[in-house]
């Protein structure tokens, strides 16, 4: 069991069980310390987010070993976990990639295929530390699952060698030793041969074969009797071993979330100077808002006095404009008058030319007010348009109003 650490911000424990293809080790012994580590984990309440199957893209083929060791795993673990199975192929670097895909399509299409069909997914590795994380990373997020063989050991009670993987594992080993039985009799039958033929070396090697078969035989069977006392040995040497590693552990994991805590302060802390230094910053943009907006406003508000202005000048100009018109009535009114005292009367009595003469003196002093009036009222119009035109487009000012008529 790995020391914990940290990926993407997470504790991450490995386990590494054994091989079924150890040349050292039979697989009822490799079955027995893997079913003894899985169960005291579970009896621990320490449960796996995933389950990680390596098979190396090197080999040539998938022999009759390698698809027992799968149908044993696949036993172990449990139909229902196989969504958090990862069958990963490693060593590409040793093979060149057509040969590799090529095996690769059989696997997927062949031999993995009862675990692909129930949710488990392959995947490469191609011996980088980044492509390590990167599978991890698949398995971060799963929730937390207890395999098939933890569950019919701890919860159920039974045996390893009652077990699924336990069934499986005695099947294979029951079938490989009838098979060595068969083997056996076909050397008895070589060697009796020999013996006849008076063939000294072929009786001895005939003899070798034998006598390892009957070895390998012997261990198989006594593998598949001494399954469950192995299970039991090696779960009670497992017990300190797995105590001391756990306070290890512990200990381990806590050094970590002092760390993640250190990291989060320090965040903390680098996120509150960012923002004390980005305030100026914000006043700084806010006071530009506001004088954009003040641009703005202004610049509308003077459309809109233009707007006005233009208004206020066409009014006036009508007026000034009927101002002119009633000049020019006026004038042509004078005009009649003269033409009708240019052309007197033979009957006109004296008297009545006098009368005449006064009222055309009357009525010439009035149009001279008129014109007067006129002509202060015009010079007034004139002043306050330019007044108003002064006032909209230079700002305020104090110009000198005529006295009103």
């Amino acid at each position: 069991m790995s020391k914990p650490f940290l990926v993407d911000g997470k504790i991450v424990t490995i386990i590494d069980t054994p091989g079924f293809d150890d040349t050292r080790r039979g697989d009822a012994e490799v079955l027995s310390s893997i079913a003894a580590y899985l169960s005291k984990f579970y009896e621990q309440d320490i449960k796996l987010t995933g389950v990680i199957y390596l098979y190396r893209i090197t080999d040539v083929r998938m022999v009759g070993t390698a698809q027992r060791t799968f149908r044993v795993f696949r036993k172990l673990c449990g139909e229902s976990t196989f969504g958090h199975v990862l069958i990963v192929t490693n060593m590409w670097e040793k093979e060149r990639l057509e040969i590799g895909e090529a095996r690769e399509r059989e696997l997927l299409a062949k031999y993995f295929k009862p675990a692909l069909d129930g949710g488990a997914r392959m995947i490469r590795h191609d011996g980088t530390r980044e492509s390590a994380l990167n599978i991890l990373r698949r398995l971060l997020d799963n929730d937390t699952i207890s395999l098939s063989i933890q569950r019919e050991i701890v919860d159920e009670h039974k045996q390893l060698v009652h077990t699924a993987a336990g069934e499986e594992l005695t099947s294979a080993l029951r079938e490989q030793a009838q098979g060595y039985d068969d083997e056996l009799r076909g050397l008895r039958t070589e060697m009796e041969a020999a013996i006849k033929a008076s063939d000294e070396e072929t009786r001895r090697e005939v003899r070798e074969e034998l006598e390892r078969k009957r070895e390998e035989l012997t261990r198989i069977k006594r593998d598949v009797e001494c399954m469950t006392e192995r299970f039991v040995s090696e779960k009670t040497r497992l017990e300190t071993s797995i105590a001391d590693m756990e306070a290890a552990n512990r200990q381990h994991v806590g050094r970590l979330q002092d760390m993640q805590n250190l990291v989060s302060q320090a965040l903390l802390r680098l996120m509150k100077s960012q923002n004390e230094a980005a305030r100026p910053k914000e006043v700084e943009e806010r006071q530009a808002r506001i004088l954009a907006e003040e641009r703005l406003a202004n610049v509308l508000a003077s459309a809109k006095h233009r707007e006005e202005l233009q208004v206020v000048q066409s009014e006036m100009n009508k007026r000034l404009y009927a101002l002119q018109d009633e000049i020019f009535k006026i004038k042509l009114g004078g005009k009649a008058d003269e033409r009708r005292q240019a052309d007197p009367e033979a009957t006109e009595t004296h008297t009545s030319r006098q009368a005449k003469d006064r009222e055309t003196d009357q009525k010439e002093k009035e149009r001279a007010k008129d014109e007067e009036r006129i002509a202060r009222l015009v010079y007034f119009v004139n002043l306050i348009v330019g007044f108003v035109i002064t006032k909209w487009t230079k700002g305020p000012t104090s110009p000198t109003v005529p006295k009103a008529c």
